[in-house]
């Protein structure tokens, strides 16, 4: 077969001839102005979709405390050539939570060649593989930017495509303030307060009342501390507390001058963190009030410093703080194995306060973080009453958006991201952008029966 033979054959066996002559027809009836770019993307139908080249990781230091984390690099062969379509350095929940390079191997010995489109099939690879948790959430979330990158795709699109939720929902933000808890100061170990705006509200109304409050509290914070106020890896301010009450009297005090009602124009939310101060005893054991029969749980709580205390008396505590202050909700209020605890607590509160936890546990909702990967993650999420259910993003974030795009499709009725300051400040930003974007968004919230302030006139979606 002479060269000219084997040419016909080539382009006969890869149906050239019939792809170009139909792509050129089509090219003539709609006659675009740009012509090339008319045929670049036509051809591109026809090309072998961009497989996994290699999943590459480096070291990069932390911008929290003095620790290593490690950056994912995703490399896919695309037209041909090797392009480095994204890089993932995710957020982490204990300093503890390391990631190990040689993981890698294991990693690309199970992805090489796969197609990055296929993000369920990759990640149920990902799933059988004995690698970290991190590792898993790393690399399934560069595969997640890179085919969402090379389909030229908004990410909350891509996440849709996954997700079997109707259109883009607005949760209500809740905004960490002031930060306490086992490692700070003072004697108070709840973990920190955060405020939550009129449930239902549009989310920039909310955003706007949020951010006077915390701006209030970081001036007030300014002027007794000489400019001198530390803020936590949540973006909150660390604030010496003897008392988890204190919390709440600096917020009030700090919006004194401010037209802002606790109750009416925002709520608290207290997170315990009670995992933190909580320590367990043989039942019948540790002391207990003049006149009380000995307490039977064997859960004991020293929210204070060095006052160890039974289930009963934390939920007296809180059910009068929740009486007195304009608290909407408590996040890990028990230990999570404190199931009867919870049931008191819900009898106590449950007409009066939401109760969330971390882990799952009843009489409560969920708090919900991304983990293992992102086909699990959301699976998981669709499982649940994402209504009731609060995203919240990783104790120590690296800068990584994508949880806000979540955010918009989950359905879910409350995000955690944190305060204003530092990275974080980019969670709420991208969700500021994606409701000016796409128009006036319901609120999930709305559905529960909250007011909703009837949305202006429809702005149309801008694309991405």
């Amino acid at each position: 077969m002479d060269e000219k033979e084997k040419a016909v054959a080539y382009i006969k066996e890869n149906k050239i001839d019939s792809i170009l002559q139909q792509t050129l027809n089509n090219l003539y009836k709609k006659q675009p102005g740009n012509v090339f770019g008319y045929l670049v993307e036509e051809l591109n139908k026809f090309a072998v979709k961009p497989t996994i080249k290699i999943i590459s990781g480096y070291e990069v230091k932390s911008i929290h405390e003095d620790v290593n984390r490690v950056m994912i690099e995703a490399t896919c062969l695309v037209h041909n050539h090797d392009e480095t379509t994204a890089s993932v350095t995710i957020g982490f929940n204990c300093l503890k939570d390391t990631m190990d390079l040689d993981e890698l191997k294991a990693v690309n010995d199970a992805l090489q060649g796969s197609c990055v489109y296929e993000q369920e099939v990759s990640d149920e690879k990902l799933k059988a593989l004995d690698v970290s948790p991190s590792m898993k959430l790393s690399v399934s979330s560069a595969l997640f930017k890179s085919s969402t990158s090379l389909q030229n795709l908004p990410t909350y699109e891509s996440l849709q495509q996954h997700y079997s939720g109707k259109g883009l929902k607005m949760p209500t933000p809740i905004v960490s303030i002031i930060n306490c808890g086992k490692n700070g100061a003072g004697k108070s170990n709840m973990s920190s307060l955060a405020v939550c705006p009129n449930l239902g509200l549009p989310y920039e109304k909310s955003i706007g009342v949020m951010n006077t409050i915390y701006q209030a509290v970081e001036e007030m914070l300014k002027k007794k501390h000489h400019n001198n106020t530390s803020v936590a890896a949540n973006g909150a301010f660390s604030v010496a507390c003897d008392r988890p009450e204190q919390m709440i009297e600096m917020v009030k005090e700090a919006i004194a001058e401010q037209e802002l009602v606790p109750g009416s124009d925002f709520f608290f939310v207290l997170d315990c963190l009670a995992t933190e101060f909580h320590s367990e005893v043989a039942p019948g054991q540790g002391s207990a009030k003049k006149g009380q029969a000995q307490s039977n749980s064997r859960h004991r709580y020293d929210w204070i410093e060095g006052q160890l205390k039974p289930t009963e008396d934390l939920c007296d505590f809180l059910e009068s703080l929740v009486e007195n202050e304009s608290i909407v909700a408590l996040v890990d209020p028990l230990h999570h194995e404190d199931v009867e605890g919870y049931e008191a607590l819900s009898k106590k509160l449950g007409s009066k306060c939401l109760l969330f936890s971390r882990s799952a546990t009843p009489h409560s909702a969920n708090v919900f973080r991304l983990h293992t990967t992102i086909s699990h993650s959301i699976g998981e999420l669709q499982s649940q009453d994402r209504a009731a259910t609060i995203l919240e993003a990783a104790v120590y974030e690296e800068g990584e958006t994508l949880l806000a795009d979540l955010a918009l499709v989950s359905g879910c009725g409350f995000v955690m991201f944190g305060g204003f300051r530092g990275v974080r400040s980019g969670l709420y930003n991208r969700m500021s952008k994606l409701s000016q974007k796409r128009g006036p968004l319901k609120n999930v919230l709305s559905s529960w029966g909250f007011r909703e302030d009837p949305p202006e006139e429809d702005v149309p979606a801008q694309e991405e």
